[in-house]
């Protein structure tokens, strides 16, 4: 999670290491300055300036009767104003995904899918020293919380299929009715509680009692009603189990509430019961002999990121949990040399793959890319430094060495996001220059192929506009990552591009 407190402590030691280094010369250096210039060959530090930059001065609502602040996740790349029309979906995304209600332009906000963008802005403060790039991202997560949640159910129009309408200043869903479902982990608690503690709780207790159907037994469905707290069981995906769980623990954290507490027990329950007793494999969802690796190694991250926020003994509980995924997931039959891809689903009884691994290049709507995986992997070496992970981290920046998309693919720039990522990951763990080398050349050839002449990356390779679904800003994020790396800058570090899960 970010923490602008100990970035500005990396900081700090970063220009301590590097006054230290200049001192036989006489030099003082500037981070900023070597943040934005860089070497005469890196361009990445202008396109994550330009990027962050046209967002906060083009792309921020100031429309309707209500300007809100929050960041389109969709503009015309050309003009930098919204878009007038519903250009067609980038490959593998569906329709009641995209940030509008369905057939109508796409002019909502969607914080879930901008999660990067706004943990750029906070990392951005701490190089270049400017307010106004962490103060944007206030603006918006305050406006957000204080006045777009749910008066009945305490849920926020985000996340799968909810957003906000910066025309009309109301929610719009892509389904008949508002679905709330989370896309991806939220990061961000600690500055919510900061700005909006009361809101901020609120959410967390309606997943309690919006989202989760039986108190008991923790069953859930990963779709909850917004307007009206009616929550069903069903679709109780490990993934989503892991969002709540990691969610409770930071208001826990911050409140001190032990309904949070019992909420991270009750659905802990249910997934330490969901083991199969022989292979430890859990089920992809209740009463399926099918299980899926990504999923609950998405779980055990969650678990993870919990523990540190509990008491014991549920934070023994939380760690032992993912310690037991990490050894099952490192024993999986991933095929990252042949068929350049993690084992995907699983027999859960047998621990067979069924066939199906992670592609390259190909994301879509209940997909995973390999680079994707990887970047789980590198979220688990982090905090376990586990062998098994270090290896995988290691082979799938093999897999991507002299891979490219092809000319029928129509790649997303979270994929290449990802790539660049894993080999700066591959060459951290084995200070490999061949793995630089290549986050390096993915580098050039995504802001080519993405950027162009605008600011903003299109939405994939075949897109001509811009849309946050397919992860615009985890590219940004690589790109700052990659030229951090190239200035051989380690005492601090871009925001980690794991979130995408």
């Amino acid at each position: 999670m970010y923490d602008n407190n100990r970035v500005r402590k990396s900081l700090t030691a970063c220009l301590i290491l590097l006054t230290f280094a200049a001192a036989g010369s006489g030099k003082e250096l500037d981070l900023n300055t070597m943040f934005r210039e860089g070497i005469p060959l890196s361009p990445s530090a202008n396109v994550v300036y330009g990027y962050a930059n046209t967002m906060l001065e083009h792309g921020r609502d100031t429309y309707g009767t209500q300007k809100t602040g929050l960041f389109l996740s969709a503009l015309d790349r050309k003009t930098l104003g919204p878009l007038k029309t519903r250009p067609r979906a980038p490959a593998g995304i569906r329709e009641g995904d995209r940030p509008a209600a369905p057939r109508q332009p796409l002019v909502g906000a969607n914080l879930h899918l901008d999660q990067n963008l706004l943990r750029l802005l906070y990392f951005l403060k701490g190089l270049s020293g400017e307010d106004r790039y962490p103060q944007g991202a206030d603006d918006a997560l305050k406006w957000f919380l204080k006045n777009a949640q749910s008066p009945s159910t305490g849920l926020l129009p985000w996340g799968e299929h909810l957003c906000w309408n910066v025309m009309t200043d109301q929610l719009a869903s892509g389904h008949r009715e508002p679905v709330h479902e989370f896309a991806r982990p939220w990061l961000l608690w600690e500055k919510c509680f900061e700005l909006a503690p009361e809101a901020s709780k609120r959410f967390a207790l309606g997943l309690w009692n919006s989202q989760i159907a039986d108190h008991k037994t923790g069953a859930f469905n990963r779709h909850a009603n917004f307007n009206n707290s009616s929550p069903v069981s069903g679709m109780d995906f490990a993934r989503h189990a892991g969002f709540y769980i990691r969610t409770w623990a930071q208001a826990y954290a911050h409140t001190k509430d032990n309904i949070f507490l019992k909420a991270i027990d009750v659905l802990l329950t249910r997934y330490e019961k969901k083991r199969h007793p022989k292979t430890g494999l859990i089920e992809l969802k209740s009463g399926s002999p099918i299980a899926h690796s990504a999923l609950s190694l998405s779980l055990a991250i969650d678990c993870d990121g919990a523990a540190r926020k509990v008491p014991e003994p549920l934070r023994n509980r939380l760690i032992n949990f993912a310690a037991q995924e990490d050894e099952i997931f490192c024993s999986l039959p991933h095929d990252l040399k042949d068929k350049k891809g993690f084992a995907m689903e699983l027999g859960l009884a047998t621990g067979k793959s069924d066939g199906s691994y992670s592609t390259l290049w190909d994301a879509k709507y209940s997909a995973y890319t390999t680079a994707a995986v990887a970047m789980m992997c590198v979220s688990r070496y982090e905090n376990t430094g586990s062998v098994g992970y270090r290896d995988l981290i290691i082979t799938a920046a093999d897999a991507y060495m002299e891979s490219l998309p092809g000319d029928d693919s129509d790649a997303w720039p979270m994929t290449f996001g990802h790539a660049i990522s894993t080999e700066l990951a591959a060459f951290r763990v084995t200070a490999r220059e061949k793995y630089h080398k290549r986050a390096f050349k993915l580098g050039e050839i995504a802001i080519e192929k993405f950027f162009g002449d605008s600011p903003l990356p299109r939405a994939s390779l075949k897109s001509d506009h811009y849309e946050s679904t397919t992860g615009a800003d985890t590219l940004v994020l690589a790109l700052a990552e990659l030229h951090l790396s190239t200035l051989h800058i380690t005492a601090v570090r871009a925001p980690v591009n794991t979130i995408d899960r």
